[in-house]
């Protein structure tokens, strides 16, 4: 991430209605172990398992965003754009008892901030797919994936 990712960050969080209790700012690798344990609490092994990897994944991504409440990491987003047509939603997460207030919605308020002419893609869970629609999303039907590690 660069100084102009910061600062084109600071510019468009400036502008969004965000709520109180919240702060959201880019990942720094002094999240990662909080980005790890929450992760691993929703199930989701990489970030434990292959730390390096997954390490390696936030540095190459953006946006990388975090929401705080009272310093700690409540949520996070790690996306890829292309600025200009796709916005990719690679991870969104969540502490459950955060969910519903909002926090999930700024972060990707945020990401669509950052470049309001790319659309939003994300793959999704049966579990999560309903908050994908609440917020606008369209069913478009199934992701297939094929890892190699």
């Amino acid at each position: 991430m660069t100084s102009h990712h910061i600062s084109e960050l600071e510019h468009t969080l400036a502008q969004l209605n965000l709520p109180e209790d919240i702060a959201i700012r880019a990942w720094q690798e002094q999240d990662f172990p909080a980005i790890q344990r929450l992760s691993e609490a929703k199930g989701w092994p990489t970030p434990s398992r292959r730390p390096e990897d997954a390490l390696a994944g936030w540095r190459n991504s953006w946006p990388t965003l975090v929401a705080e409440a009272d310093g700690e990491v409540i949520g996070f987003v790690r996306a890829w754009s292309d600025k200009h047509i796709t916005t990719y939603i690679f991870e969104l997460l969540i502490v459950e008892q955060w969910r519903g207030r909002g926090v999930g919605s700024s972060l990707l308020d945020a990401c669509h901030a950052l470049y309001p002419r790319a659309r939003l893609e994300v793959s999704s869970t049966e579990h999560s797919s309903s908050f994908y629609r609440r917020y606008g999303f369209r069913d478009l039907g199934l992701t297939h994936r094929k890892s190699y590690v």
